[in-house]
């Protein structure tokens, strides 16, 4: 639901800011929706401006605005995470590899590089408290193992 939430902000709602502001770049209204879901789900509101890390919100922007990107950034999630069995650790190297992957795969384009390189960065920084638990040795891995049940 987050990423289908992020994926509509890009898709649905800069359309709809397009008739609102008559003129305005495309481009640039898209990218506008898509960092203010990402905001909005991690400083929402409704929780005293708490929220989540928005990596799935973030993940679901990144398909609507740079997919190659988005699944080079998902391809190193995927295989950090089975590695190491941290589901931060995939996160914070994919937020890390982002905007390099958004450079390659849109032609260097600097401006969106410049904004996903922010959104890789805001999302390590929601993950602070992962990479302190990390280098204290006391980050919750997930276990593929099913348990034994009892007798």
């Amino acid at each position: 639901a987050d990423a289908l939430k992020g994926w509509a902000a890009v898709q649905l709602a800069a359309p709809i800011l397009a008739r609102l502001v008559p003129g305005a770049p495309a481009d640039y209204l898209r990218i506008t929706a898509g960092i203010t879901a990402i905001l909005g789900h991690n400083y929402t509101c409704w929780l005293g401006f708490k929220g989540g890390k928005g990596i799935a919100t973030s993940a679901g922007v990144l398909l609507a605005l740079t997919p190659w990107a988005f699944l080079i950034a998902l391809g190193i999630w995927i295989l950090l995470f089975v590695l190491t069995r941290y589901v931060s650790v995939g996160s914070v190297a994919a937020a890390f590899a982002l905007p390099f992957a958004t450079w390659f795969t849109t032609g260097h384009d600097p401006g969106l590089t410049a904004v996903t390189g922010a959104l890789g960065a805001l999302a390590i920084y929601r993950h602070r408290r992962n990479i302190q638990r990390l280098l204290q040795g006391t980050e919750n891995r997930i276990e593929f193992k099913k348990k034994e049940a009892a007798s």
